[in-house]
């Protein structure tokens, strides 16, 4: 129990210092890239090709706010899942619903930046280029997908669970 303690402490911790703030700068940023575009260049590292076009930088920096924001939502549907925890609920149904909501955005943000990324690289910088191996992307499915996992092991659990209650 020592160490849900600890976990849920760090977890709003994080969520205090870094998503909330992140929330808010999320939105001042969505609106500013309107107001002044050269504040792109924080999101894209290199310069922009002379003949790409402004708003489709607009339009892939905010697809990438809008990941980073369902990300953030993911992190608070995860905060949410400790609290059941925390009341010794583990095989809650909305604990079940929370783990398998996290697996799939998480999984189609992995696939969706990783569809954006290579996208923005083709179009705005004429880079074609493929990452394989040990990317940001795939690490977003593979949890996605052990979320995903771990809602149906949790759906199981709960099931033999009642069935034992059942016979007793």
């Amino acid at each position: 129990m020592r160490k849900l303690i600890i976990l849920k402490s760090l977890v709003d911790f994080v969520w205090i210092v870094t998503c909330v703030p992140a929330v808010a700068l999320l939105l001042f940023f969505g609106v500013y890239i309107f107001v002044n575009p050269e504040t792109i260049s924080f999101v894209f590292d290199n310069d922009l090709n002379a003949d790409s076009s402004m708003p489709l930088a607009q339009f892939f920096t905010l697809t990438i706010i809008a990941m980073i924001g369902i990300a953030i939502y993911c992190f608070y549907l995860f905060r949410i899942t400790l609290r059941y925890f925390q009341k010794v609920k583990p095989f809650h149904d909305e604990v079940i619903i929370n783990y398998n909501r996290i697996g799939l955005l998480l999984t189609i943000t992995g696939v969706l930046s990783a569809i954006i990324f290579f996208s923005a690289r083709l179009v705005l910088f004429d880079e074609f280029r493929l990452d394989f191996g040990f990317t940001p992307n795939v690490m977003l499915i593979c949890l996605g997908l052990f979320f995903m996992v771990l809602s149906e092991v949790f759906k199981v659990a709960k099931q033999a669970k009642e069935e034992n209650e059942l016979t007793v």
